[in-house]
């Protein structure tokens, strides 16, 4: 005699009979706001920062995605590096340094020089495609008793 099995799909234990749900997720520390805007600041990148809260990467991905004020840590952090570059290189061109200057009219101002070579070399393939033509500018070909003869199209009576 063979005895019914449960009800439960495959091996699958019932979340009723489960004793917990698992690990929780790690969060952020209490100060992770100051520290990710001051390793943001000092040009750390995201895995920089995550190293700087003793976390993986994925980890400080799902953080900036969860707390808004994390990101704009993240965010002014990198504003602030960027504002110090910037102003150090502004000084320098201030100062004389041509490579500097050239960098910030390329980079902040379009300033391109010479000939572009991009457009120099283009291959430029216009399409000329004719206008409409009227009807009886049209043949019709017609295969009747394996003869073949063309007859202008306003002479064909439309049924």
């Amino acid at each position: 005699m063979t005895r019914a099995r449960p009800k439960t799909p495959g091996r699958v234990t019932p979340t009723e009979l489960k004793l917990q749900a698992g690990r929780p997720r790690k969060q952020a520390p209490p100060d992770a706001v100051e520290v990710v805007r001051e390793a943001a600041a000092t040009g750390a990148s995201k895995i920089g920062c995550a190293m700087a809260l003793g976390t993986s990467q994925d980890v400080f991905n799902r953080w900036l995605d969860e707390d808004p004020l994390l990101a704009q840590a993240f965010a002014h952090g990198r504003e602030k590096e960027r504002q110090t570059l910037h102003a150090g290189l502004f000084d320098a061109a201030a100062k004389g340094n041509i490579v500097a200057a050239m960098f910030l009219l390329k980079a902040r101002h379009g300033y391109q020089e010479g000939q572009q070579e991009g457009q120099a070399n283009r291959v430029s393939i216009n399409f000329t495609i004719p206008g409409a033509q009227p009807l009886s500018d049209f043949m019709v070909i017609d295969n009747a008793d394996d003869r073949t003869k063309s007859v202008p199209a306003k002479t064909i009576e439309r049924s």
